[in-house]
């Protein structure tokens, strides 16, 4: 049995596809994470079987192996959790979903099945709107920093369980919403300015300069 869907994670700054790629084989119980996971990634295994189970399901009693791609970049941080379980409530049937084609999955697991945030969810929403990819479930406290990004419905969630409901009720949640106008008055709004400052005009005028040149380029 097995099901594929796609992930993101972060190369330096940029975003980048991940395919997570769930393989159930009936050879004697086991998990293996292959595609250069580090120690993180690796221990995914053992918050994904306990999320898993704490969240009403069962884990297959079979040899599972997941495949992240591309092989040849390591992958690190937790946020690869919920792709993974995902990939493995759809491959051994507990979850049936028709809308994974252009859908990207993060968030890290707690024991409980409750989701914790990730980073760098901004930088993977706009590499992923570039790759063409529709929707985004991601955990709920990241939501509205990848809903900045046109062109990407994105839905956040608290659970494994939520974001199991929103691909078998096919997205028919409303996605996040972001008041654009609304963020960049507040990002505008400053409690200190240079009036706070005594002296140094020699800095301040240089401050200035390399603002101007900011703004310009």
């Amino acid at each position: 049995m097995f099901a594929k869907v796609y992930s993101a994670a972060v190369l330096g700054i940029e975003g980048y596809l991940v395919e997570v790629e769930s393989h159930l084989d009936s050879n004697l119980p086991a998990f293996a994470t292959v595609g250069l996971p580090e120690g993180a990634v690796k221990e995914s295994k053992d918050r994904v079987r306990a999320a898993v189970k704490n969240s009403g399901f069962y884990m297959p009693n079979k040899r599972i192996t997941v495949n992240l791609a591309p092989a040849d970049i390591r992958k690190e941080g937790a946020a690869f959790d919920l792709p993974m379980a995902m990939g493995i409530l759809l491959a051994s049937r507990q979850v049936k979903s028709h809308s994974l084609e252009a859908t990207v999955i993060l968030g890290e697991l707690a024991l409980d099945g409750q989701l914790r945030p990730i980073r760098g969810a901004l930088s993977i929403g706009v590499a992923m709107a570039k790759a063409g990819m529709k929707r985004m479930i991601l955990p709920r406290e990241n939501a509205a920093e990848a809903a900045m990004v046109t062109g990407l419905s994105v839905y956040g969630a608290a659970t494994l369980l939520e974001a199991v409901d929103l691909l078998e009720n096919d997205f028919s949640a409303t996605p996040e919403i972001v008041d654009m106008a609304g963020v960049f008055n507040q990002s505008s709004q400053y409690g200190v300015d240079f009036m706070e400052v005594r002296g140094q005009g020699h800095v301040k005028r240089a401050l200035e300069v390399a603002a101007g040149v900011a703004t310009m380029s």
